[in-house]
Parts: structure tokens; sequence; C-alpha cells
């Protein structure tokens, strides 16, 4: 019997333009789409960096040094605000969101929150939406020190997930958050809303309700 739920935020309950698009559209609105190449692979490196580095200060960075390289206006120092406004501003509840935490909660599964991001921009941006309130705990990476699929992750959510491991589902829509879960020892559960990429996970749902046939079964 499923006793707890582990929600990823960006990309499984929440979408809308990213920090990256942002800062590209400032950096230079009429080549934007280069920029963005260049920030995002800036950005995937120091990600994948074995040294700790949080979302807004990897963002700054990028900024800076797409700046340096195309010769364009250095804008680092407004990309925190850039950075809230751009979540604040331009999130997007998927629609399923508020009625799947809803329904989970009345049944009293736990639910915790597992995201890579920076805490006071996260917790602002659901609290605004009204979702805060659904998650008993939360595991996000700035509090932590380190991302998905970190053995100090894992260990911290080993920290607010009672055992057995195995009756609790991970949702989420990358291959990081099916790492963690298994990582976890729990069940991996890819949200593929458009069918538009392959992951292998222990189950694969185009909506997020689809968790409670998942629940029915196990």
């Amino acid at each position: 019997m499923i006793h707890t739920v582990l929600f990823d935020a960006g990309g499984t309950i929440v979408t809308g333009k990213t920090a990256l698009e942002t800062i590209a559209d400032v950096l230079d609105p009429e080549c934007n789409t280069e920029v963005f190449d260049l920030l995002r692979k800036k950005f995937l490196s120091m990600y994948l960096d074995d040294n700790f580095y949080t979302i807004k200060d990897m963002l700054t960075l990028c900024a800076k040094e797409a700046a340096r390289q195309l010769g364009l206006e250095d804008i680092s120092d407004d990309v925190p605000t850039l950075y809230r406004m751009t979540y604040l501003e331009h999130g997007i509840l998927y629609d399923d969101t508020v009625p799947t935490l809803t329904r989970l909660k009345e049944t009293g599964v736990r639910m915790i929150l597992v995201s890579d991001a920076d805490a006071d921009v996260l917790t602002e941006q659901l609290s605004s939406y009204g979702v805060m309130s659904f998650f008993d705990a939360t595991v996000i990476s700035s509090d932590v020190g380190a991302y998905k699929p970190s053995d100090r992750t894992v260990s911290e959510i080993r920290k607010h997930c009672r055992e057995p491991f195995e009756n609790v589902l991970f949702v989420g829509d990358t291959v990081v958050d099916v790492r963690t879960a298994k990582k976890l020892g729990a069940q991996s559960v890819l949200i593929n809303r458009d069918g538009s990429f392959t992951v292998p996970a222990d189950f694969q749902i185009t909506h997020l309700s689809d968790i409670f046939t998942i629940m029915d079964k196990t």
C-alpha cells in the first residue's frame, strides 16, 4: 500500500517560462536562441559539477559568462530579481495539480516536495498558488546543499519518509527523478504529458491523476 508520494516541482506540478529564457531575452532579444543555448550549456556544466552552487549563483555566473563571450552588457546583478520575477509572474500550475493533491490529502497519503530549486523562490511561488500547504515536508536543493540524485538528497528524503520505501511513489518528469527514486528504493513514476520523450521508469503517466490507478494496483 502506497503511504507516501514524492513530487518534483517544475515540469511535474508547475510549468512556465524558465529563468534561462528570461535572461536570454534580456541579454539579447534579437539573438535569444543563441544566447539561451550558451546559457543552458554553461548551466548544465555547473549543475553537474561536484561543487554545489544555488540556482541563483549558477544563473548569475552563466549570465556573466555569456555577456563576456558575446560582448553583451553584464546584467548579472539583476539576475536574482529576474529569476524570482520569472517564476512568480510566468509560472502556471498544471490543471491536474490541485485536484490530484486534494484527493491525495483526503486519503491521508503523505506528500513530500523534492525539487532542485532555491527554496525562497520555489516556496513563494507555490505558496502564491495555495499548494505549499499540501506538503508534509520539503527537500529542496538549496536547503540540502546538493541536487538530485545525490546521496545527500536521498538521505534527506529518508529523514521525512517512513519505510518501507517500496511503498513510496516518486513522481517526476526527468531521468534525474527516476534515478533518485531508484536510489531511495521507491517506485518511479515518470509524467510524460505529451509523450515526447522516453525514460525507463517503473510507471509512465500522462496525467497526475493516473497515480491513483497505480495506487489501486500496488
